[in-house]
């Protein structure tokens, strides 16, 4: 079918993306083994989707699609968790920065008013 021409492109496309990215320090291993197991997992769902029915079967769901897309949920969800938990983490640290340098400001200017009487 031509669909799993294209997303057969896109799957070899994304895989060598992944492994440049891993090349150039950019993922991790842990980060490239996930997203290289995740392609790999695609490519095969395309040209294989009795395989898919078969462990929606296995794990108590009626449809390969449907396991499709619950997995999509949980991914998205727990990558929306992690962005969130990046963004504190982010903000506790420019929070801690701009207190430390206006703690630096406020000394300068207390000395250098001290200086001036």
């Amino acid at each position: 079918m031509l669909i799993q021409f294209f997303i057969t492109l896109l799957v070899v496309f994304a895989l060598i993306r992944v492994s440049g990215k891993f090349r150039q320090r950019e993922f991790s291993l842990v980060e490239f083994l996930s997203w290289f197991a995740f392609w790999l997992g695609a490519g095969v769902a395309v040209w294989s989707p009795d395989f898919l029915t078969k462990l929606a079967n296995v794990l108590g769901i009626g449809r390969g699609a449907d396991l499709v897309l619950y997995a999509g949920l949980v991914i998205v969800f727990y990558m929306l968790f992690r962005v969130f938990v990046r963004i504190e983490k982010i903000e506790r640290q420019l929070t801690k920065i701009v207190r430390s340098d206006a703690l630096k400001d406020v000394k300068k200017n207390i000395d250098s008013n001290s200086s001036n009487s």
